[in-house]
């Protein structure tokens, strides 16, 4: 799977041409590809890549697809080095080739992937061990050399898979419905069922990490952007949900270390309506695996509803979290209580929203032809899910 430099590896759309895709995937079904034409989807929907649907026109070729899709690196440098940092692209590529029939979940066909091997491995043991021993400020110092890294990163990336043309793909922007909502939260469910407390997938890889994970870089990114963020949004979310995130910005690292708990189990990372797609006979695919890792499964739980619903659900929450928890045991988990998944769901939620702060420092979020409102309704949806009295 991975190249070496003098082999070719696409980065861009007109790269992925005819003699590109026979030379990697012609010889799989038996044909040539004689013409690609690409148009870039989900535009405003993801920040860490770009997403081309491929159509393939085949000369013979033995139930070769006529339409796949293309994820490359994002070309934003402050989302392509966030990625770089936190292995997205690696970590992706690694579970559709290797993890894709392990995990107990639909997920798009794995055709093809490429990448350029990590040339230092070792380089996020010593960040991970900073982020660990110095203080706030010191942290914030490496992480910005750790993104600065990641801009300069040399690495290619690429994966192919199946295009699910016949799904219907909810819109994150208008939010979901209670059905949708309680589609994806029995799946949901099954998949934690699936992987709970399954050591062997969760070390299958070291960058397999937890939703816990070094707490002082969210910390170092709440305190350098809070100012900007209670500018943009403050007038929006209110007083009380600012000192909210305040409280979680000095408790964070306790939080952390309790979504590291047992029981635990796989967690898919980016669990939200845009990342679904409800094919007409009922089946679910779940897209985006670029943020896998583990953790408390109310974790996930609270960031699906909060992402997916606006908070005039709140009325439906308690059924939609029995639903789940029903599902959970049915399918054979037996050490997680409904009472344990309240109590993790009600302290993601005001985690979810502190981390409003920190992605809004991280990210670039107003790219070139996308939604200039996906963070604002994002942002006003997720805090208004938090219970501001606990």
């Amino acid at each position: 799977m991975a190249r070496r430099d003098t082999q070719h590896i696409p980065q861009t759309a007109a790269e992925l041409d005819a003699k590109w895709f026979t030379s990697v995937i012609g010889s799989k079904y038996g044909g040539v590809i004689t013409g690609v034409e690409t148009e870039p989807i989900g535009e405003g929907v993801g920040f860490m890549g770009e997403l081309h649907r491929c159509n393939l026109t085949w000369e013979g070729g033995d139930a070769a697809p006529t339409s796949v899709i293309a994820k490359l690196p994002s070309k934003v440098e402050k989302n392509r080095s966030l990625g770089e940092a936190l292995a997205v692209y690696e970590r992706e590529i690694w579970v559709y080739s290797e993890m894709r029939g392990e995990l107990g979940i639909m997920m798009p066909e794995f055709i093809h992937a490429e990448l350029d091997p990590n040339p230092a491995p070792w380089l996020e043991t010593l960040f991970v061990f900073l982020f660990e021993k110095l203080p706030i400020g010191g942290v914030s110092w490496v992480l910005d050399r750790l993104l600065s890294l990641g801009v300069k990163s040399p690495r290619r990336y690429l994966l192919v898979m199946e295009d699910i043309a016949d799904a219907r793909p909810p819109s994150q922007v208008a939010g979901g419905s209670i059905n949708d909502a309680l589609v994806g939260l029995d799946l949901l469910a099954r998949f934690h069922a699936h992987n709970w407390m399954n050591r062997d997938r969760r070390d299958a890889n070291p960058i397999l990490w937890s939703v816990g994970r070094t707490p002082k870089v969210l910390q170092a990114s709440y305190r350098r952007n809070r100012d900007a963020f209670v500018d943009r949004f403050g007038s929006l979310i209110g007083e009380a949900m600012i000192a909210k995130m305040d409280e979680v910005q000095e408790r964070l690292p306790l939080f952390a270390s309790q979504m590291e708990q047992g029981p635990w189990t796989l967690c898919h990372g980016d669990y939200r309506l845009d990342n679904l797609m409800f094919r007409p006979n009922g089946e679910t695919v779940v897209l985006d695996w670029q943020a896998l890792g583990w953790g408390r499964a109310g974790w996930e739980v609270a960031y699906f509803i909060t992402t997916a619903l606006e908070p005039h659900h709140r009325d439906e929450e308690q059924m939609l979290l029995r639903r789940y928890h029903q599902v959970l045991i049915g399918e054979g988990v037996q050490d997680y209580s409904y009472e344990d998944l309240v109590d993790d769901v009600t302290t993601t939620k005001a985690v979810l929203a502190h981390r409003m702060v920190a992605g809004d420092d991280l990210l670039d979020t107003g790219m070139e032809g996308g939604q200039p409102d996906f963070v604002d309704v994002l942002v006003q949806r997720v805090v208004g899910w938090v219970d501001l009295e606990e």
